[in-house]
């Protein structure tokens, strides 16, 4: 070997050494060495929520299924949507499968421009066509009608290219809400075919315009996957799992145990300590007032028709016992039946007055009219008994205890009522719609002023005639309301026809003053929207600091929008 060939081969050596130790000095420097980076994903793409408890999960995917078992859970929403989406809260107005909206100079008419690039989920595009055929199977078909809106004063809708006007017969400023946010479009193409859609058989392929389509369903379980081709934005909630729950008690233990991300139950605060106490930073509740609740008495059965016999009942009722009115959460509401929270709208002189109770003011009213107990010890006249029995659904706990508990009131009172627990939402729905009932706790309409509820549950061709229209369950018309039927009629027209405040206002409270005097519902508490949830999985909620929607999953279409803002748990 040569010197040349001996040198060579020490420098190779060094050389090596010195690039070994470079390596390890960069290295502990942090230097450009590879690490492998972690990636952050979804904890799960699945909702499972439970809308209310005890409500039979069907395979009827008509938005307009009110009469018989009501439209499965999601149909509403998920499925079909809305021209706009107007926040029941706030007001606020998010434009949905229509992009604007013009008001005519007289608020008489309205103009809807339809978005572009809308399809349903078969391919084909929305047209304003799908629009204007919605409302015409509306007329054609009353059944689907199932919010009265041409028997609210509709005239007209007419179709011209992309744009979609509604016309009434006199001004009315609530068409932005009753029609472009509570209506829900489907397709010409499709239903055309149907004949009545209020007889629509079961679907297993519904086609909507919605985030969501039919992936399966069960009694015991629906599910809807993400739409691909949804035109919006895309849900980050990819599966959606809505199981059948028996009753409140069965719903509470499953979110409790963390079966369930979210749901629309009746809470008590003694339940508190077992969920937001367990995780006060994942498990939330959020119940803000939406409307009151009613006992609604059958007008058109004696005794109900008899003013002092509704003034009996609704004194014997004492309110302070009803669990929802001494919970933290609902409270007694006005005596208007309009939501405390309105406080604007209700007249000065009954927004302190409290709800006259009493044993002895109940014997009061009946005595003077002519009534006397009976052998059994209930009030009768003319040999017949004040005998009555009170719907419920079994299962809704807290309205179970409520009507419990008026039972046993009426009772002191010497007035012979009783239970009736109905065996789920399809009878007590069917009974109070048909008026084949005798009494019933119910709901209110929501909406952004006392109007809403107003309307839907006192307008009196709502209740007229063998099928009811809104919430007029107590059959209010010009039979059983008489010229306060007329005066009610007169001031739900005097609010439509303004945007001016005030003159909304004078015409609410002139109706509140026939609320107090003549009883057509009676008032029980402030209904709340149960919104039970966690952020375990899914984050995004409304509260009172991002007041977006309600926040209940049994609203429509507020849910939807829920859902589609909520962002999932990285891990």
């Amino acid at each position: 070997m040569t010197g040349l060939s001996v040198k060579s081969n020490w420098l190779a050596k060094l050389s090596g050494i010195f690039f070994i130790a470079l390596a390890l000095v960069l290295a502990a420097c942090g230097g450009p060495t590879t690490t492998p980076t972690k990636t952050s994903t979804a904890k799960t793409t699945t909702l499972r929520f439970v809308a209310s408890p005890n409500q039979t999960l069907n395979d009827l995917f008509n938005p307009y299924e009110n009469t018989n078992a009501g439209s499965a859970v999601g149909t509403q929403g998920l499925l079909y949507e809305t021209l706009y989406y107007v926040n029941q809260k706030t007001g606020g107005e998010t434009p949905w499968l229509a992009s604007s909206y013009q008001w005519s100079s007289d608020a008489s008419s309205i103009t809807f421009t339809i978005r572009d690039g809308v399809k349903w989920n078969d391919g084909q595009a929305l047209t304003a066509a799908d629009v204007k055929f919605t409302f015409d199977e509306m007329q054609t078909y009353k059944a689907l009608d199932t919010t009265g809106v041409w028997a609210g004063g509709l005239k007209s809708v007419t179709a011209t290219g992309n744009t979609v006007t509604f016309t009434a017969t006199k001004p009315d400023s609530t068409m932005l809400y009753r029609l472009g946010g509570q209506i829900y479009i489907v397709p010409q193409h499709v239903w055309s075919t149907l004949g009545d859609p209020s007889k629509l058989p079961n679907d297993s392929s519904p086609v909507g315009t919605g985030p969501y389509t039919l992936q399966h369903y069960t009694a015991n379980l629906l599910t809807y996957v993400a739409n691909d081709s949804y035109w919006g934005t895309k849900p980050a909630v990819k599966t959606i799992e809505i199981p059948f729950i028996k009753d409140n008690t069965t719903a509470i233990a499953a979110m409790i145990k963390g079966d369930l991300d979210w749901m629309g139950t009746g809470w008590d605060p003694a339940l508190d300590p077992a969920f937001t106490g367990k995780d006060p930073t994942h498990n939330i509740t959020y119940f803000p007032a939406s409307n009151s609740v009613m006992l609604y008495l059958n007008l058109t059965h004696a005794p109900f028709s008899d003013l002092q016999v509704r003034k009996a009942i609704n004194a014997a009722i004492n309110r302070d016992n009803l669990p929802q009115g001494i919970a933290k959460y609902a409270k007694v509401t006005n005596i208007t039946g309009v939501l405390p929270s309105f406080t604007d709208w209700i007249k000065p002189a009954y927004q302190t007055q409290k709800f006259e109770y009493g044993v002895a003011a109940a014997d009061a009213y009946l005595t003077a009219d002519g009534y006397a107990p009976d052998s059994a010890g209930f009030y009768a006249k003319g040999g017949k008994e004040i005998k009555f029995q009170i719907n419920v659904p079994s299962g809704w706990s807290d309205w179970d205890q409520d009507v419990q508990n008026m039972v046993t009131d009426l009772q002191a009172a010497h007035i012979n009522a009783s239970t009736n627990f109905q065996s789920g939402y399809t009878p007590y729905y069917a009974a109070m719609s048909t008026g084949t009932f005798d009494a019933s706790i119910s709901w209110t309409n929501s909406g952004p002023t006392p109007y809403y509820a107003y309307q839907a549950m006192l307008t009196s061709s709502y209740g007229t005639g063998a099928t009811i229209s809104g919430t007029n369950f107590e059959h209010w018309n010009s039979t059983t309301g008489g010229t306060y039927a007329a005066q009610i009629d007169a001031d739900l027209q005097k609010y439509q026809g303004s945007s001016d405040k005030a003159t909304q206002v004078a015409a609410i409270q002139d109706i509140e003053d026939v609320m107090v005097s003549q009883l057509p519902a009676l008032p029980l508490t402030a209904n709340v929207n149960w919104d039970e949830y966690t952020t375990s999985n899914w984050t995004g909620w409304p509260s009172d600091g991002n007041p977006y929607s309600y926040g209940a999953p049994f609203t429509a279409p507020d849910f939807e929008s829920i859902i589609l803002q909520l962002k999932p748990v990285l891990v």
